[in-house]
């Protein structure tokens, strides 16, 4: 009995020693596939580069109705402060030709309803 659980200790240990391996080996084969993807991966992007074709980033919804909004408002704004200006009409911020050709067709219009 002795001698049967020393080989199978044997058969285990050339098994486990064997597993041992092919885990090291599948480590450095998964460990060369990633540097080989990461090298395809820049390789890749330099073609595009050199393309100039690029990836084109997907665009934000705005909504139209937020900008008619926006637009609305500040022209209703602008028609406010306009409304709300004072006319100011004094003889000091006339000018002194305006009131000449004032003077003249004041005459004139005299001159023609008295004919």
């Amino acid at each position: 009995m002795s001698r049967d659980s020393a080989e199978l200790q044997t058969i285990c240990k050339q098994y486990w020693q064997r597993l041992f391996n092919l885990e090291g080996d599948k480590f450095d084969l998964e460990h060369i596939e990633k540097v080989k993807a990461q090298e395809i991966n820049d390789l890749n992007a330099q073609v595009n580069d050199l393309r100039g074709k690029f990836v084109k980033p997907a665009l934000k919804k705005v909504s139209k109705y937020e900008n008619k909004f926006a637009k609305l408002q500040k022209k209703a704004a602008e028609f406010n402060f306009r409304n709300q200006l004072k006319v100011v009409k004094k003889k000091e911020f006339t000018l002194e030709e305006e009131e000449k050709e004032k003077k003249i067709k004041d005459a004139q219009l005299k001159s023609t309803v008295k004919k």
